[in-house]
């Protein structure tokens, strides 16, 4: 059932549930009430569309997350005990690809996580996200030079939340430690308040990567639809939803 709200939980399933509901009421000839109805819905689900595939707002959204964060100073990296990196997801080996690859947020959050790790005084690197995620991950990270005792993959979570109870497994709240995170600039909020559930406030220390946003020129084609702006705001949807969802369920 959860995976199911969750996979509903994206604009893109807003839009058709707002335009298939709208054309099914404007079939109905006999009650002008649904099938005046069914014409708000179709007018309402084309304006979602419009409106989340527009660069402004898109760049609205992207920085109402982004914004909150700065990368930590060199002197704060020198206090941290671990630095975990948390997967963005990988691409599954197929009928093309003969090993599994990282996407282009896990990519982000490894490499820079790496430099991070290297320029901190943590002893270990960890790497979490499902099983061939994190194995990814480890591969990526001993090509760039590091060494490979100093890994620890955990393998068994599929979300954010699932990656803290499987992190806190490994290293209880109760050990007095500075914990640098890792992820998307995007991905930071949800993350960092998901480990101030389980870990005290000054424990976190939150490395936000992979910024995506970029000034917006406010002008007429900042107001022009594409694909690509569309996929941003879901980006950026998703997170606030998540925030909330976890809010309320955790």
């Amino acid at each position: 059932m959860f995976e199911l709200l969750k996979s509903t939980a994206t604009p893109i399933i807003w839009v058709l549930a707002f335009m298939i509901c709208g054309l099914i009421l404007t079939r109905n000839k006999r009650r002008k009430s649904r099938s005046k109805l069914g014409w708000y819905l179709i007018f309402s689900g084309t304006l979602l569309l419009l409106f989340l595939s527009m660069p402004a707002v898109e760049g609205a959204l992207i920085y109402s997350l982004e914004r909150i964060y700065q990368p930590p100073a060199k002197d704060v990296l020198s206090t941290l005990d671990i630095v975990v990196v948390l997967g963005g997801g990988a691409w599954p080996s197929g009928v093309f690809s003969k090993y599994p690859e990282a996407s282009g947020a896990t990519y982000s959050r490894l490499f820079n996580g790496v430099e991070i790790f290297k320029q901190s005084s943590a002893k270990t690197l960890v790497l979490s996200g499902g099983e061939s995620e994190a194995e990814v991950m480890k591969t990526l990270a001993i090509r760039l030079a590091v060494c490979e005792d100093k890994i620890l993959t955990e393998t068994k979570s599929c979300n954010t939340m699932q990656q803290i109870i499987e992190f806190t497994k490994i290293f209880p709240p109760a050990e007095k430690m500075r914990i640098g995170i890792v992820t998307s600039a995007l991905h930071m909020l949800r993350s960092e308040k998901s480990f101030r559930k389980k870990f005290s406030a000054d424990a976190i220390v939150p490395i936000p990567v992979n910024y995506t946003y970029t000034p917006v020129k406010y002008n007429l084609e900042s107001f022009i639809p594409s694909s690509e702006t569309f996929t941003g705001s879901t980006y950026a949807l998703h997170e606030w939803i998540g925030i909330a969802w976890y809010a309320i369920r955790y």
